[in-house]
């Protein structure tokens, strides 16, 4: 083969899209729009030789596999896929409604075929242009968990930068399913957030390949879920290009609610797409209510309260679609700029006093949510800190001038342990924003949150307070004699 049909060859396997950033990149202009007539064009006026070309190409099929295995996580982390046939030489697995068929995996003769229901496997797979499909890189992710494969034997097709990003899928799973205890990586997050959070919102390509392999729609995706995740909500993202991005969960608020997460990016800096096409409610509508409100049972249809868009800005027309997006689902919709998402992380993160309860006030905006709002619902939350706190150091010495009164002497407040637990049942009472009571068979228990902890260490500096200043306030008293004076007294029979 001639090297001009090679690099044809070799060209043919990118997108339009790789093949235009190959043409901006060397300066060519005048090109074609279509595929073939552009890869001509490039074979013609490309000054690079073959080996430079099969470098460059092959940086794209493994930002391509990178992609496949990112697509896999919503089957495989959601527990989608189950191994059907775990014979010596062949393996059949579905994979989210799709079959796959793996054969001498790891062997010279391997092969793998996916049901003509994926076009992936039919339309890139089939044609060359990618090795495997999504549903193949699922299949070999619960192979791995379920350890019929180890990574270290050979994975066909699964090498390198490949086999890491697919073993990150499988931990992320483990980490789920707490089988795997690691430290959260929130200064690392914070720093691609403070970093890339608005160039790559505003979709530089440059930066989304060479940094994170993918397409900056799907790395917009990504960061404002690790946002939400720093703010200490539970997510579910996925990557599908058909309905809803992110659903946050605020499971530990008094009462739940669901936020339906659509991520936009705008190469002009502003999406003002609803502004232009306003029948694009219809398709949100779908996202809120088709893909996710109405697939819930019982209660949970009820958490489903709140839409929000992120983008890198709105203009202040788009608020004209909130009342509207109401009307027709009953959802509250709200927009929120990208710099305001990320000062509210930054400032959580600094501050971490916002819990579900408290937070929630944000989402409930119809309109574009500002920076002024941020601040607002931390002075909110240092209002209830000290509400919370006042009426528990009330409760407190309530109980505690009544104990005080029937049992206390000169050196001792005595309690027994049914007084004690009574005092802790009110407290605990007090403070449904930060416990979540639990009754399993006949047994209590209180889930305390744990991401709480600034709140926490706020409210118990009180009380410890309010506890000292009860103690010293008794000690400074008249009390009655201790028993065992009394006793020594009646020994001695003094008078």
């Amino acid at each position: 083969m001639s090297d001009k049909r090679e690099k044809l060859s070799i060209l043919q396997t990118l997108t339009v899209s790789n093949l235009k950033e190959i043409c901006e990149k060397n300066n060519l202009k005048g090109y074609s729009g279509t595929k073939k007539e552009l890869a001509k064009f490039m074979v013609d006026n490309l000054e690079i030789s073959l080996e430079e070309l099969k470098d460059i190409c092959n940086v794209y099929l493994i930002d391509k596999l990178l992609g496949k295995i990112r697509d896999c996580r919503d089957h495989f982390l959601n527990k989608r896929v189950t191994i059907r046939c775990r014979d010596k030489n062949s393996l059949i697995v579905d994979v989210g409604g799709h079959r796959v068929i793996i054969n001498n995996l790891g062997k010279e003769d391997f092969s793998y075929m996916c049901d003509d229901k994926c076009a992936d496997y039919l339309y890139q797979v089939k044609r060359g242009s990618t090795p495997f499909c999504k549903h193949y890189a699922a299949a070999i992710a619960q192979l791995i968990y379920e350890k019929e494969v180890s990574p270290k034997d050979k994975i066909n097709y699964m090498e390198g930068q490949v086999l890491e990003e697919l073993l990150q899928v499988v931990n992320q799973r483990k980490r789920d399913e707490g089988e795997e205890i690691t430290h959260r990586d929130i200064e690392g997050d914070l720093e691609k957030l403070n970093t890339d959070f608005l160039d790559i919102a505003r979709q530089n390509r440059t930066l989304a390949r060479k940094k994170y392999h993918d397409e900056p729609e799907n790395v917009f995706e990504d960061l404002v879920n690790r946002a939400f995740l720093l703010l200490d909500f539970d997510t579910i993202p996925q990557r599908s290009a058909h309905g809803w991005d992110i659903i946050l969960i605020a499971g530990r608020a008094v009462h739940p609610y669901f936020i339906v997460v659509e991520c936009k990016t705008a190469a002009e800096g502003i999406y003002n797409y609803l502004v232009k096409k306003q029948d694009y409610l219809y398709t949100l509508k779908n996202y809120c209510l088709d893909l996710f409100k109405d697939k819930l049972i019982g209660a949970y249809k009820g958490y489903a309260k709140y839409m929000v868009l992120v983008a890198p800005d709105f203009p202040v027309e788009t608020e004209g679609c909130c009342r509207k997006f109401k009307d027709i689902t009953g959802f509250q919709l709200s927009f929120l700029p990208v710099p305001v998402l990320l000062k509210l992380v930054n400032r959580y993160r600094e501050t971490p006093i916002l819990n579900h309860d408290w937070i929630e006030p944000f989402f409930q905006k119809e309109r574009v949510i500002s920076e002024k709002d941020v601040e607002e619902i931390f002075e909110h939350a240092e209002r209830e800190i000290d509400l919370l706190a006042e009426r528990l150091c009330a409760k407190l010495r309530e109980r505690f001038n009544q104990f005080s009164q029937i049992s206390g002497d000169a050196a001792f407040i005595k309690l027994d342990m049914n007084v004690v637990s009574s005092v802790l049942e009110e407290i605990i009472s007090e403070i449904s924003e930060l416990v979540i009571p639990e009754r399993r068979g006949i047994v209590d228990y209180i889930n305390i949150e744990h991401d709480y902890y600034e709140i926490w260490e706020r409210i118990l500096k009180r009380l410890g307070k309010e506890f000292v200043n009860i103690l010293k306030e008794t000690s400074f008293s008249q009390v009655k004699n201790t028993e065992l004076k009394e006793d020594l007294l009646k020994m001695l029979k003094v008078k």
